[in-house]
């Protein structure tokens, strides 16, 4: 039996800004240790099927990674929102909001066609969160 060669690249959101928001939200998960409550807000359009959005539960993933704690996540579909994503962490002094909000789709068409690039002549399985700093290089 011969073997094939091949390659698979997955995530939940193939925006260069998005991938750096779950970097941010990583580091921003910290303070859940610190008596912060985080709680996610999406927002897509009316016609999105899926609730929560595969990137909202990405984000809630990240945060149980640092936090142990998995964060409620509120979900809106209305009007024609692209994307926007909220991580909110609310704390007794003072509230953190980190917010991704896209403008269009060609984010994620562009991030999607870099990645194309760059699985060409690759053997494996790679998540895009982990290589998209590559693609800049």
């Amino acid at each position: 039996m011969r073997s094939a060669n091949a390659a698979l690249l997955y995530g939940s959101n193939f925006s260069i800004g998005v991938n750096v928001f779950f970097e941010i939200a990583a580091a921003a998960a910290a303070g859940v240790g610190h008596g912060y409550v985080a709680r996610i807000i999406e927002r897509h359009h009316a016609d999105k099927k899926d609730a929560p959005s595969g990137t909202a539960v990405s984000i809630q993933g990240i945060v149980a990674e640092v936090s142990d704690v998995k964060p409620e996540i509120t979900s809106v579909r209305e009007g024609d929102t692209v994307g926007s994503h909220v991580l909110l962490l609310d704390g007794d002094h003072d509230t953190m909001m980190l917010v991704h909000d896209a403008k269009s789709r060609r984010g994620f068409a562009e991030g999607a066609v870099r990645a194309a690039e760059w699985l060409k002549g690759k053997n494996g399985v790679f998540e895009f969160r982990k290589i998209f700093r590559e693609l800049l290089k």
